[in-house]
């Protein structure tokens, strides 16, 4: 009875865990009015479910009279700019007193967008002044967004830090098109050999018509007076061994030049493919 009872507690216990790790944004911040305009540009991106399914977070939120003009931006370039207000780690207030005098780089939800560029993906936090200002660790980005309050926390799997401003990330309002310019170069290099050997295709295809226009040469003789007359050809044995040895190497002469040919044409084809 009891190995039969033990794997039954561990998944309850493993269920129960996953259930206490699982957190809604949505539904924290809406117990915070001061950060209504933020939560609701998380919810409008779609940045919200994508939080929700990290076990561990910092959220470091905007409030309502800092948040400035990225209500107004497009849907795409607040999304880009709010990932890199989630760091992939947990930090409260007490962790970062540890860090003293250190700067310390935090890795943000925009790094594993597989679109960040250099270091957009990145912040840097430092203590300065008493206090704590994160930045973008983009070279020559300011760091600027002073830490105000620990919003709320639940180590260790989700932490809101409240920060004075957003943190502007150099590059993110641009727009993310660098697939299409590689595309043309890749066409280019097929159009060449074709008209590299071409000159040679058709030099050597002309080359075996100048040869075919030799073999209407036995005909001529065959139409000779001499050579239609029946009585000539069957008294004298002379006169069939000339016109006899002239005709029989030109079908042998023209096959040849045609299995040549041939050949030639399925080289070219297998050189040309």
């Amino acid at each position: 009875m009891d190995r039969s009872i033990t794997p039954l507690l561990c998944i309850f216990l493993l269920l129960s865990a996953s259930s206490a790790a699982a957190f809604n944004i949505t539904k924290i911040l809406s117990q915070y009015p001061d950060y209504s305009n933020f939560n609701d540009l998380l919810s409008k991106t779609g940045l919200a479910s994508d939080i929700n399914t990290k076990a561990t977070i910092t959220v470091l939120a905007i409030p309502n009279g800092a948040i400035g003009d990225l209500t107004s931006k497009s849907e795409n370039v607040a999304k880009r700019i709010l990932t890199t207000h989630v760091v992939l780690d947990y930090f409260d207030s007490k962790k970062l007193e540890q860090m003293k005098d250190k700067t310390t780089k935090l890795t943000t939800m925009f790094q594993q967008s597989g679109n960040a560029v250099q270091d957009q993906g990145f912040l840097n936090v430092t203590a300065k002044d008493n206090t704590f200002v994160f930045g973008s660790a983009v070279k020559g980005a300011q760091l600027n967004s002073r830490l105000e309050k620990s919003v709320m926390s639940q180590p260790y799997n989700i932490s809101i830090l409240g920060i004075s401003q957003p943190i502007v990330t150099p590059g993110l309002d641009a727009p993310l098109a660098p697939a299409s310019a590689p595309a043309p170069k890749a066409n280019t290099p097929k159009s060449s050999p074709p008209t590299a050997e071409s000159p040679d295709v058709e030099a050597k295809a002309t080359a075996p018509s100048k040869e075919k226009t030799k073999a209407p040469s036995p005909s001529k003789q065959s139409a000779s007076p001499e050579a239609a007359s029946p009585s000539k050809n069957a008294d004298s044995p002379t006169a069939d061994s000339p016109p006899s040895d002239a005709q029989a190497p030109s079908p042998s002469s023209v096959g040849k030049l045609n299995v040549s040919f041939g050949l030639f044409v399925v080289l070219a084809s297998i050189i040309i493919a």
